[in-house]
């Protein structure tokens, strides 16, 4: 009887230790699909739909993100139609800009093609024999007297010295300007710089130089619109000219016809255009320098 109790005994206690180990084996089971498991989202409403004061964070973000995309788009399309306007301005005004200079050109041909018999003689002089021969004016030229007035003196010539001598070089390249005014003031004249036609003729209203050396490619008025220009002032058509180009061939014929007396190509001989200027009247040695004179 004993030994059947005890048996017993025996089989309820590991009956009772396998219950435990079943039901400490579910318990994290149960509590592992209880975190994991999210619960149902209810659908979501359109944002177009749900009042401002109903919104989540999340839709009042994505409507903050859709209204700044929006806005980059539009301040694109505002910026490049700016651009295409500003576009449009600038061609407008280069292409006005190149129809006065042209306009300018056609106006210095018609002024060159007049009858000889309306401009009084003027002295000219040749340049140095190493050059090509090129004829310069070096006085200013008078009005035409009536017929009944009596013929007016003849201009006396002024001699100066390189010390005296003022040049103007116009160009738009610093560099270009910087080395032509070393080899000149190298050669003791004067020299006085414009960045282009239009600085120039702006200068020329306080100086008057003895000759003026320009470029032809440059902004606001090239060369051949401040020639133009020159030769339509009475004060300033008598200064010699000497046009330094990079097509000189393509500009020597059209230069020499508006009145240039040299062209020069780019890089210019430096010991030719020093001999050019040499070979003017109002050049003269220490002794023979007068007082300076300036239309």
């Amino acid at each position: 009887m004993t030994t059947l109790l005890i048996a017993l005994f025996v089989v309820l206690a590991v009956g009772f230790a396998a219950w435990r180990v079943v039901v400490a084996r579910r318990a994290p089971s149960r509590i592992a699909d209880t975190e994991i498991t999210p619960p149902v989202a209810a659908p979501a409403t359109p944002q177009a739909t749900v009042p401002a004061g109903q919104r989540t964070p999340e839709q009042e973000a994505a409507r903050a993100t859709a209204r700044a995309k929006a806005e980059r788009v539009i301040a694109a399309e505002t910026a490049r139609r700016k651009a295409a306007i500003q576009k449009a301005q600038n061609v407008a005004r280069a292409d006005a800009e190149r129809r006065a200079a042209e306009a300018a050109r056609t106006a210095a041909s018609l002024v060159s093609t007049l009858p000889a018999t309306q401009l009084p003689p003027a002295p000219v002089v040749a340049k140095a024999a190493a050059l090509p021969t090129v004829v310069e004016r070096t006085v200013p030229l008078a009005r035409p007297a009536p017929a009944a007035a009596p013929s007016a003196p003849a201009v006396a010539t002024v001699l100066k010295t390189a010390a005296q001598t003022l040049i103007m070089l116009v160009d738009d390249s610093k560099m270009v300007r910087v080395k032509s005014s070393r080899l000149l003031a190298a050669h003791d004249f004067q020299v006085v710089t414009a960045v282009d036609g239009i600085d120039a003729l702006k200068q020329l209203e306080n100086c008057c130089p003895d000759l003026l050396i320009t470029d032809v490619d440059m902004p606001e008025l090239d060369g051949f619109g401040l020639v133009a220009a020159l030769k339509g002032d009475a004060r300033t058509r008598q200064i010699p000219l000497v046009m330094i180009t990079s097509a000189e061939d393509r500009h020597r014929e059209e230069a020499l016809r508006v009145g240039v007396g040299l062209v020069m190509g780019k890089p210019y001989d430096e010991a030719a255009l020093i001999a050019h200027i040499r070979s003017f009247k109002f050049f003269a040695k220490a002794e023979e320098a007068e007082a300076l004179a300036c239309a």
